[in-house]
């Protein structure tokens, strides 16, 4: 209302607040999944620090686990870095086998 008053017009202003809200939406979402992600794969204790994992293309030794980033060290020496939200499926070869 104030801005009304000095004469600036409202019009572009809304749409711009929209337009970049909406891709604030979009952008944020991969953050949101990723994040959420992690949460459940740490509640649910998948795989730890000093694990072997393989997953997707990625087979390696896991050096870190955070709630969106998990980095996996390969045999040659590459540091892979996982968003958590795009891993669909995880092998973990040091948990021990429940019997």
């Amino acid at each position: 209302m104030i801005l009304s008053e000095l004469g600036f017009n409202l019009g572009p202003i809304v749409a711009s607040a929209g337009v970049i809200g909406v891709a604030l939406g979009l952008g944020a979402q991969t953050i949101v999944r990723d994040v959420l992600a992690g949460m459940f794969m740490l509640v649910e204790d998948q795989y730890g620090v000093g694990d072997q994992i393989e997953t997707m293309e990625v087979s390696g030794l896991v050096e870190s686990v955070g709630l969106r980033i998990t980095t996996v060290r390969s045999q040659d020496g590459t540091l892979w870095y996982l968003r958590n939200g795009e891993i669909l499926k995880v092998g973990n070869k040091s948990q021990p086998k429940n019997i």
